[in-house]
């Protein structure tokens, strides 16, 4: 123990500056107790470093990955009746079953034939009395009375393991020394023989190897890990591995067994620590899944204790955990390899530039770049230091000396790259050559004039220096790409119909939720990420049973956006979020026995907040991780295209939302708040009217109804529109109103979001037509065309009485209609409105949007004059 260590660090700068040996000092006494021991005996049901069965007196041996910790064949059991049968009942009615751990030490049941001492190998009978019986059965001779006939034979001496009680029937001979095993040893025997090239004395250590050990040993030494005779810092850094690998969200379970196997090579090799460059070539030279896993991870997860800053940084190399960062986002969240900057040749340009990347790891959430932006400045900056070394007797090492002449070539290589498509010279994983394109171009260039200029604004760089960064090329960012546009009703309707769904679900083989995901990205307009991305209390009901959804709507920085749920979705969520939770009941079994009612509910609310509704399946053992937007692609890419559609992406799902919300009426407010836009501008990338102008004064066209004491009368046209900001007052036009049976309710409570005290019966109520309920030049010719069909039905009445009872119904409406047309016709907009009829959905899925108020907080009563302000910052 370091005495001097007994404070903790005032700040990362001062625990960063300790040796390995002070910070495990600092954070061991967080570790387990199980954890600090030697040897570490880790809990047989953990969750990372679990080894038994859960099945009670089961001792069978369990898969690579469990997320049930069962053994292999009651895995397969569960897995049959796992609809039906929740976990603990099936924990609670199983027997124990499959290959034993310990199972050199238990011997199998005798031979069927009395008396006979061999074990059984085959339906009951040991090898030779089974190998008599099928003779007997060729040759016609078998009875119902042969085993009485039988003679016991004399037993056979027991396999060479020592500790193994089962019959030697194999022989193997090593170093001219013959050795008789029993099946299972001479399998294990020819397979470690296969495995290496064994020398001198290697009958012991076949003997020695983890598998041979665990067979004739008790069950509790398969979760057994020994480490005294490693070199002590070597001992801490893999018990702070073994502590951080448990709490990543990524990792995979890690068996002692084949843990142990790694300790005892990494003892054979003398190797001093994890950093050493030593355990790439022992790990290289493994080929087999789940020991190779562990020689990946256990180097990353003791990193940021055997590793120093200023080591890396002189090695040319970075990981954010050095300097106590998260990792980069993107898909940095499962990456092993630290970023390597050796490309870099200039010394004092890789120090710059890990500088650099030190800086942007620390920066707070939402601050931080991701790992595609990390990747460009550190490519651009590998391609300007490979420029410098071509160009420059002194090859860039002399940072004082680079001047506008140097910047001016940086620019005429880049060039030259782009014109003559010239491969890129650095090196890269994959097998086609790169070259640049404008999109990368602008991006390398820009990334390394980013990583000088901040390293200026830092003063990192001399004076001499600026003249060269400031010099640096800037090219022009690339083409966008056109706007997604919105698809077709058909193709539509096709990858919604609910046999077509069913084909989706059939490549769903993890019950992950594909056709979820797909149908709340059809129906709510997100953006794939949002929705693959949604919590798990992510759906709720407000006010009067009024279904929303929560998103978070990261592009903008927005979290938890909440937003009218389309019932279909809403229902189809609520069953996701079963079976997601019981997924977390699962998981977290132990955790939940342990708690109280009150606990247990705490708990399931935390998980709300914080656990995924569509957690992927692998490298996943909290369940903390959503599925990946690439193995959602694939799915569903493969599907589309087996319909026989092709060139279709999730994000015109919005552009179909966008366009047909707005060509049917719907206000520019509310398609923004499905939407997750709070600006024209990033509304006009989804969608178009179809005639803005148009669209914009019929808008603005309001006819008193039926149900008002002046039917007909015009309450709003275009020209009484007085205030000196005409946009503030179509903006607040716009949310003082909700769409409703081809027309608009300007009844406050109503447009403030609360139920409809009418039962929403706006045109045929008992009383007539509501008072509340307002035409507009939209909707002329839906309701010309309604009274017309009325009244050519009126003429085939089989009455009198009937025909005028029905044409009575129409009586009221004919001065607002007539209104309606006068005040069209007066400003030019007849003719349009007469072909036009916005409210008319072009999907029925957009129904609801039309007959439900929605949660609007400005409006209700006219606003005082000098307000205008106010009305434009809605």
């Amino acid at each position: 123990m370091v005495d001097t260590l007994t404070a903790v660090p005032a700040t990362a700068s001062d625990y960063l500056g300790l040796n390995a040996e002070q910070r495990y000092e600092i954070v061991s006494p967080r570790f387990p107790a199980w954890l600090l021991a030697e040897p570490i005996d880790f809990p047989p049901h953990h969750c990372t470093y679990g080894w038994a069965c859960r099945v009670d007196g089961c001792t069978g041996v369990l898969p690579e990955i469990s997320l049930q910790l069962l053994c292999v064949q009651h895995t397969r059991h569960y897995a049959k009746v796992k609809n039906t049968v929740e976990l603990a009942e099936f924990l609670a009615g199983a027997e124990p079953r499959g290959r034993r751990l310990n199972w050199g030490v238990i011997r199998k049941s005798p031979c069927r034939i009395t008396g006979c001492p061999r074990e059984a190998e085959a339906a009951g009978y040991c090898l030779t009395h089974y190998n008599m019986r099928y003779r007997a059965r060729c040759r016609g001779t078998l009875d119902c009375g042969w085993d009485t006939r039988q003679r016991p034979l004399p037993p056979t001496a027991l396999c060479d393991v020592d500790g193994c009680v089962h019959d030697a029937s194999l022989g193997r001979s090593l170093e001219r020394q013959n050795r008789t095993l029993c099946p299972s040893h001479a399998a294990q025997f020819d397979w470690w023989l296969r495995s290496g090239e064994p020398g001198k004395g290697s009958w012991n250590e076949f003997l020695s190897i983890p598998r041979v050990v665990g067979s004739v040993s008790p069950a509790v030494v398969h979760g057994r890990v020994c480490l005294a005779r490693l070199p002590s810092g070597l001992q801490r850094e893999i018990r702070y591995a073994l502590h951080r690998h448990a709490n990543t969200a990524w990792r995979t379970p890690w068996r002692p067994n084949i843990l142990q196997g790694v300790i005892d090579t990494l003892l054979a090799a003398g190797v001093q620590s994890l950093a050493d460059p030593l355990v790439d070539d022992l790990t290289a030279a493994v080929s087999r899944e789940p020991e190779r896993r562990i020689w990946l991870d256990l180097p990353v997860a003791a990193r940021s204790l055997a590793v120093t800053p200023d080591a890396a940084k002189a090695a040319g190399w970075f990981d954010p955990i050095l300097v106590g960062a998260a990792l980069f986002s993107g898909s940095q969240g499962t990456r092993r390899k630290p970023w390597n900057i050796t490309a870099v040749s200039q010394v004092w340009l890789r120090n710059l530039l890990w500088d650099h990347l030190c800086d942007e790891s620390l920066k707070p959430t939402g601050k931080r770049p991701s790992r595609g932006v990390i990747f460009d400045r550190i490519t651009g900056v590998a391609l300007l230091s490979r420029i410098l070394e071509q160009n420059r007797a002194d090859h860039g090492g002399v940072a004082e000396a680079l001047g506008k002449r140097d910047a001016d070539a940086v620019k005429d290589t880049f060039d030259l790259w782009f014109r003559e498509q010239i491969p890129l010279p650095i090196v890269s994983s994959r097998t086609e050559p790169r070259v640049l394109t404008e999109a990368t171009r602008m991006n390398y260039t820009a990334g390394a004039r980013t990583v000088l200029i901040q390293a200026r604004e830092h003063g990192r760089t001399a004076a001499d220096l600026d003249l060269f960064i400031l010099s640096l090329p800037r090219f022009p960012a690339a083409k966008k790409k056109p706007r997604p546009r919105p698809l077709s009703y058909d193709d539509f309707q096709m990858m919604v119909s609910p046999d077509n769904l069913r084909a989706l679900d059939a490549l769903d083989n993890d019950d992950i939720g594909c056709s979820d995901i797909w149908l709340t990205q059809a129906f709510q307009g997100g953006r794939i990420g949002e929705t693959i991305n949604l919590r798990l209390g992510c759906i709720g009901l407000i006010g009067a049973a009024q279904p929303y959804i929560w998103r978070d709507i990261t592009k903008i920085g927005v979290i938890d956006y909440g937003m009218p749920c389309y019932l279909p979705v809403y229902e189809r969520l609520l069953r996701r979020q079963e079976i997601t939770r019981a997924k977390l009941r699962i998981r977290y079994r132990d955790q939940l026995a342990q708690l109280d009612s009150r606990g247990r509910a705490r708990l399931e609310v935390s998980w709300d907040r914080e656990m995924p509704l569509f957690p992927r399946i692998k490298l996943n053992t909290d369940l903390t991780l959503a599925v990946s937007q690439n193995w959602f692609r694939v799915a569903w890419t493969s599907w589309f295209e087996a319909l026989g559609l092709r060139s279709i992406t999730t994000h015109q799902t919005r552009a179909t939302l966008a366009t047909s919300l707005l060509n049917n009426g719907a206000p520019p407010a509310l398609v923004r708040q499905l939407l997750g836009h709070f600006s024209e501008e990033a509304l006009a990338h989804y969608a178009n009217y179809n005639n803005d102008t148009m669209t914009r004064h019929l808008q603005q066209v309001w006819a008193a109804s039926p149900g008002a004491d002046n039917p007909g009368t015009i309450l709003l046209r275009p020209t009484d529109i007085t205030t000196d900001n005409p946009a503030a007052a179509a903006a607040r036009i716009d949310l003082t109103v909700v769409p409703v049976e081809h027309g608009l309710c300007r009844y406050g409570p109503v447009v403030g979001g609360a139920q409809c005290p009418y039962q929403k019966n706006c045109t045929a109520g008992p009383d007539g037509p509501c008072e509340h309920f307002v035409l507009t030049g939209a909707d002329l010719a839906y309701w010309e065309r309604k009274r017309d069909a009325a009244y050519h039905f009126a003429e085939g009445a089989p009455t009198d009485d009937a025909r005028d009872y029905i044409l009575s119904q129409w009586t009221p409406w004919e001065p607002v209609l007539t209104g309606l047309r006068e005040a069209l016709d007066e400003l030019g907009l007849l003719e349009s409105a007469e072909k036009l009829d916005l409210r008319t959905p072009v999907h029925d899925y957009f129904d609801p949007l039309f007959s439900t108020g929605w949660q609007v907080t400005q409006m209700n009563s006219p606003e005082p004059a000098g307000t205008e302000q106010e009305i434009e910052s809605v």
